[in-house]
């Protein structure tokens, strides 16, 4: 034979960059038009890709891999606000407390704070509308309604989004945390000055923070 490959046993793989992992992944988005895809719609693309397990290893799952690019869904548990209160509720009374984020994961129904956020804002918040109902000062149906203008208010679009996490290189801008080295990290993309305070969704003021980064900013 005269071909120049040599079968070396030492030699290294070459390991994809989460940039390039990312970028495969936004480039899938597009052809999707932003909504959720399962693997098997993203391996029926044509093209070279990562493939799913790849994907899925270096951000802990296929879910948490999307949800760095700001798409969710997929077999999410969907809950009404009703359900939402109700577990509320019986957290707080078995803690003797409000509960905060990390409680709500693994008390009562363990529902994860995504849903408080997208209802009221923010699991504090949906605790302060909560008190507010119970000392008479809002009604059921206010409660219930929660904060329409909490995520329609704030939603960043997929692009900038995309060149915010780009820029920090994919990691927390405060402590470092990357989910290529710890699955458990999720990144959210936050604002530096707030929409309330007049923040707006442009490159300068966003940043890309994990979640438990971002939360001890909301707690501050």
């Amino acid at each position: 034979m005269s071909d120049d490959f040599k079968f070396d046993l030492a030699a290294k793989r070459n390991r994809l960059s989460d940039e390039d992992v990312v970028l495969a992944l936004q480039g899938a988005a597009k052809a999707f038009g932003g909504s959720y895809f399962s693997t098997t719609q993203y391996e029926g693309l044509s093209g070279k890709r990562p493939h799913p397990a790849t994907i899925s290893s270096r951000f802990g799952s296929w879910k948490k891999a999307l949800k760095l690019i700001g798409i969710s869904g997929g077999r999410e548990k969907w809950h009404s606000a009703e359900q939402l209160i109700q577990n509320l509720e019986a957290i707080w009374k078995e803690l003797g407390y409000p509960p905060g984020q990390e409680k709500i994961k693994t008390l009562g129904q363990k529902i994860s704070g995504g849903p408080y956020r997208r209802h009221w804002g923010s699991v504090r918040s949906a605790c302060k509308a909560l008190a507010a109902f119970h000392n008479g000062s809002m009604s059921r149906e206010k409660l219930l309604a929660g904060n329409v203008t909490a995520f329609t208010r704030t939603t960043i679009p997929l692009n900038i989004r995309w060149d915010v996490l780009k820029r920090d290189n994919y990691r927390c801008t405060k402590c470092g945390a990357s989910p290529s080295n710890n699955h458990q990290v999720e990144l959210e993309v936050d604002h530096v000055y707030a929409v309330a305070k007049g923040g707006r969704n442009t490159l300068e003021n966003l940043q890309t923070l994990c979640r438990k980064c971002n939360q001890g900013k909301k707690d501050r």
